[in-house]
């Protein structure tokens, strides 16, 4: 199918669905047009984070270029030909030119309708949890560069150094306007004034802010050189710490713990079926069986914890909580083995399940406006 056929039935599409949402709307009640007007501003929202993430593409192929963000226009990266404006379209300029290059039809990376789309639902998330707030802003700055980290590190295993700056910057600057907002308001807002006290200074905002970059700093270098004493080497990059120190100076300390829990069960959750199918494929039995029992047993024994079984059967809870033991000893034993083997090591970056931990924990917003 050429460009020009694929471009009629684009049209032809869309002039269907505006019809049909015209349609629907003059001949809804007057609840049903909310539902219409709230679903338009919704994909509203979308249209301009799919923008914005098609911004973001730019800034990730060129902090690897080293080009300006700014100048010169959007090209193709192979033949180098200025894009025309229909080019340009989040989303939709992939779709109609078939994922090439409307002039050398060189292949068109996947990742760029797929940052466009993934920002246009977060852009969606934040808008549905803040509203129209001055959150909504730091919410959206935070959201973009963990996406721009992300994406660096999942594509060249590469955190820049300025994009972690910006992170730390944005969180140090939100978390100081929050505390000085704060500051006036119960100055000026409240009879009997406002005093200073020793829970006010460890629990405001900018406190929780720069204790959090400083326990950011402190988790991730812990953790990474915990790889020195197992396989001789960091378990995780510098740029990992400086993107734990962005989150901790952004969210706080508090939250800052959140994200580490959720980011170690997210990095787990990635890399145990390619590391399985490594114990696999060099036979190392061993893991492939303590590893799945000690998983089974744990999980057992939390459902059956939950349906009380083990009130009057202190013997059987005894012994599930013993194997439990012994079969994770014993995973261990034969992963910390298989990790000091240079040919088995595996690796992933840490700091995608960074980003996208802090997002989750952006859109619940669970405690981002403290």
């Amino acid at each position: 199918m050429n460009k020009t056929a694929r471009i009629l039935i684009a049209a032809i599409i869309s002039i269907l669905i505006i019809g049909a949402l015209c349609y629907g709307f003059i001949n809804s009640d007057i609840t049903g047009r909310m539902y219409y007007i709230g679903g338009l501003v919704l994909f509203f929202v979308f249209s301009i984070g799919a923008v914005v993430g098609s911004f973001l593409n730019v800034v990730i192929l060129r902090s690897f270029s080293g080009e300006s963000i700014v100048m010169p226009p959007s090209k193709c990266p192979k033949c180098n030909n200025k894009l025309k404006w229909w080019h340009n379209i989040p989303i939709i300029s992939y779709l109609l030119l078939g994922g090439k290059c409307g002039f050398c039809e060189e292949k068109i990376s996947i990742q760029y309708p797929i940052v466009e789309f993934i920002t246009g639902i977060i852009f969606v998330g934040i808008f549905i949890v803040y509203g129209i707030l001055p959150e909504t802003i730091f919410a959206v700055l935070i959201a973009s560069i963990l996406i721009v980290l992300a994406v660096t590190d999942i594509k060249e295993r590469v955190v820049f150094d300025k994009h972690t700056y910006f992170l730390i910057v944005t969180g140090l600057i939100y978390n100081f306007l929050l505390t000085a907002i704060t500051l006036y308001n119960q100055a000026f807002n409240t009879i009997s004034g406002f005093r200073i006290t020793t829970e006010w200074v460890i629990y405001n905002p900018m406190t929780s802010s720069i204790l959090g970059l400083i326990l950011g700093v402190i988790v991730m270098e812990c953790l990474a050189r915990i790889g020195y004493l197992i396989a001789g080497e960091r378990a995780f990059g510098e740029g990992d710490t400086y993107i734990a120190a962005g989150l901790g100076a952004a969210f706080g300390w508090q939250n800052f713990i959140i994200i580490i829990v959720l980011s170690v069960i997210l990095q787990i959750i990635a890399i145990l079926p390619v590391y399985l199918k490594k114990q696999f494929t060099g036979k190392h039995y061993g893991v492939l069986f303590s590893l799945p029992m000690f998983i089974i047993l744990a999980i057992s024994y939390y459902v059956l914890s939950l349906k009380g079984i083990f009130i009057s059967r202190y013997v059987l809870k005894n012994i599930m909580l013993a194997l439990i033991g012994l079969f994770g000893i014993l995973s261990a034993f034969f992963t910390v083995k298989g990790l000091r083997a240079k040919d088995e090591l595996t690796y992933f970056p840490f700091g995608p399940a960074l980003a996208i931990s802090g997002i989750l924990v952006l859109i619940t917003n669970i405690h981002f406006t403290l």
